[in-house]
């Protein structure tokens, strides 16, 4: 085989590498915002994974996990950081 076969053989190994690794690589807050502002689109997860946490520490405190004291202090912490996040949000509208 000539030189020239393999350097076609790399272009081509090459090309598919880079369409294959290219959403990979293309990742980022700007690409997943779906309303196209990446802040609101981080206060709003921040919002979600803040309602999240509230859910899974009420579950925690109802399965005996968590004693009172403890899911009183887990639910005001993310109490605090949804209605921070909704502050915020509000404040962008």
């Amino acid at each position: 085989m000539t030189p020239l076969w393999y350097v076609v053989g790399l272009a081509i190994v090459a090309a598919v590498g880079c369409v294959i690794a290219a959403p990979l690589l293309r990742g980022g807050v700007l690409r997943m915002a779906p309303s196209g502002d990446p802040e609101r689109y981080r206060l709003e997860k921040e919002r979600d994974l803040a309602y999240a946490a509230i859910k899974e520490a009420e579950f925690d405190h109802q399965m005996g996990k968590l004693s009172e004291e403890d899911y009183a202090s887990l639910r005001r912490t993310y109490e605090n950081r949804a209605l921070a996040a909704l502050a915020a949000l509000e404040r962008r509208a």
